[in-house]
């Protein structure tokens, strides 16, 4: 049997007819492809692949989602602190805790009132049906949702009756009530499922990547520059009087240069924390301008609402302008650096910043200013906002000190 195949292997016959046969196979090959680009058929078989493997969403698994529950957390942090500060509690009775339920309602409603218990429980509805997903889905989280808005509610209005400043009524509850059928309402509709693939998750993913903390940090920095400061971007005044350096001509510099300074300081600071937080491939200088703008913008608005059509503009000017750019020329100058030169950036300038907030003396002259501005809506709010903005730097240094060996590409 061996001889036999070698036989037919040493055979010039089948040699012959096995060569020409594979010559005209690669004939008849070269002629289906003669004037087809090659090169340009490879390209497009590349796109392809690329198209069908990238994913058009992120996968939906039915797994919790902490980045919801973490934002729920927050709101109803807020929410608690707008509705109880000052915090002046005055325990006289315990029976008040419940006459708002029986009290008659008003004659008159502030549309104003109703439009903001609206507003403020809203998020916290929306929230409410994504954190407790998968447990809960459909109408039994909007059924959730609703009871848990009814007991915050109904908590707060009874706690609000032993603050002497407070006054708990029935259309705040009911209010309150509404605005979380109506966030519930909103991400009813969504779920989930369309929760793994939006816009905002996407936006997230593609800046952050998986840091959601950096995330969360960006979203309450706008909201940190409304309540008034001695200079923008001034955050982490803590009001310690013994730490003020008094009076202004001790110091080599005027309230002008200390709202440049403050200003540089902030501006470089934050745009340092952003680049480090953000990943490497991502927009990250197209980002930070635009957060900038619509910071800006919010404090416009905001000031407009306190103060009026006066004092929109009274936090600007040509110093804080000169710092601002100063900031972002920091911005062109700290982009080409590694994450780790930019952690050490962000965390050192942060705590410069709180040692001059707190340090500095206040501006008289600004000062003096705020209290000849008409008040405006957002006056029982500014406690609020003014904690945002204390709170923000130590929020941030904390986050850091966590992050520190994180590194997005």
């Amino acid at each position: 049997m061996a001889n036999l195949d070698m036989g037919w292997c040493r055979s010039p016959l089948r040699q012959r007819s096995s060569k020409s046969s594979l010559v005209e196979a690669v004939r008849s090959i070269c002629s289906k492809f003669q004037g087809v680009d090659i090169h340009a058929i490879v390209e497009k078989n590349k796109h392809m692949q690329e198209k069908i493997i990238r994913p058009s969403r992120f996968p939906f698994l039915a797994q919790p989602y902490p980045l919801a529950r973490m934002a729920l957390w927050l709101i109803i942090v807020l929410v608690a602190y707008a509705s109880l500060t000052p915090f002046n509690f005055y325990l006289a009775a315990p029976s008040l805790a419940y006459e708002w339920v029986q009290a008659p309602l008003p004659r008159y409603i502030p549309l104003f009132d109703v439009t903001t218990n609206i507003l403020g429980y809203l998020p916290f509805g929306f929230l409410m049906v994504f954190a407790v997903f998968p447990r809960l889905r459909k109408w039994q989280a909007l059924l959730f949702s609703i009871f848990c808005g009814m007991i915050l509610s109904g908590s707060l209005e009874s706690l609000q009756a032993f603050l002497p400043r407070r006054i708990s009524s029935q259309v705040d509850w009911y209010s309150n009530i509404l605005g979380t059928l109506i966030g519930a309402l909103f991400a009813l509709p969504l779920r989930p499922a369309w929760l793994s693939g939006n816009m905002a998750e996407r936006f997230r993913y593609t800046i952050f990547g998986k840091q959601q903390s950096f995330f969360l940090l960006v979203l309450l920095f706008p909201w940190a520059q409304i309540h008034p400061q001695n200079a923008w971007l001034g955050m982490g005044d803590l009001g310690i009087k013994a730490l003020r350096i008094s009076p202004y001509w001790s110091l080599p510099f005027n309230n002008a240069t200390q709202e440049l300074l403050i200003t540089a300081v902030a501006s470089s600071s934050l745009a340092a924390l952003l680049l480090f937080a953000t990943k490497t491939k991502a927009p990250q200088i197209r980002f930070i301008l635009v957060v900038t703008g619509l910071t800006i913008a919010l404090k416009v608005f905001a000031s407009e609402l306190q103060f009026g059509s006066n004092g929109m503009t009274i936090w600007w000017s040509i110093s804080v302008g000169l710092g601002l750019g100063i900031g972002l020329l920091m911005l062109w100058f700290i982009s080409h650096l590694t994450k780790v030169y930019l952690w050490w950036i962000s965390f050192i300038g942060l705590i410069i910043l709180l040692i001059l907030v707190n340090t500095l003396p206040q501006d008289p002259y600004y000062l003096a200013q705020l209290e000849i501005l008409p008040r405006g809506r957002l006056t029982n709010f500014n406690d609020l906002l003014k904690w945002i903005s204390n709170t923000w730097p130590f929020l941030a240094l904390f986050i850091l000190m966590k992050e520190k060996n994180s590194v997005q590409t």
